[in-house]
């Protein structure tokens, strides 16, 4: 039974906000250090007065099943403040892609974590500026060559899950606006 480390880190401090994105890694790893720091080189993109928080533990899961197994703790955890202009519109923003090298029923297994809202200074006629791609592409190519986070393919029918290793991140010139869950 293989586990992963669920690492859920909060958004605070903007319309539409409380919000989450969610990160696993690969067992025996302290995911906190590293995602703290993808956070960090990406403030500049996001409105000040919103805050990540990422906490120093959270949940195991058994990969292959889904079920939770346990906790974990770590030490790298905080807040992250964002330091950009304080104009957005609540909801849009930008994505990461995350890639991997392995093939679930017959597709590529990817993930993704979204990234809103993003300043408004950061967008320039409809697309992302090439500054704040730069910016965040940056911090995604680091966070994925550390190896502390990956993919988690979820288990259909209660088997088959994999952690799964991400080999590529990918930042497209692509505005996307989160509708709310709760309507």
């Amino acid at each position: 039974m293989a586990n992963t480390q669920k690492l859920v880190v909060v958004w605070n401090g903007a319309a539409g906000l409380p919000g989450v994105s969610v990160f696993y890694g690969p067992p025996a790893t302290d995911p906190t250090g590293s995602v703290k720091a993808f956070f960090t080189a990406v403030q500049s993109l996001f409105p000040a007065g919103l805050t990540w928080t990422i906490p120093n533990s959270g949940d195991t899961v058994d990969v292959s099943t889904g079920v939770l197994t346990g906790e974990w703790t770590g030490t790298g955890g905080g807040s992250v403040s964002a330091s950009g202009s304080g104009v957005y519109a609540a909801g849009c923003g930008m994505y990461v892609q995350w890639g991997t090298a392995i093939i679930a029923n017959g597709r590529r297994v990817k993930g993704r974590t979204f990234l809103a809202p993003v300043s408004n200074d950061k967008y320039d006629n409809g697309d992302l500026t090439s500054a704040a791609l730069t910016t965040a592409q940056n911090a995604a190519n680091t966070l994925a060559a550390t190896g502390d986070v990956w993919v988690w393919h979820r288990p259909q029918g209660g088997t088959g899950g994999n952690g799964c290793v991400i080999t590529s991140a990918t930042v497209p010139n692509q505005v996307t606006s989160l509708a709310s869950r709760r309507r």
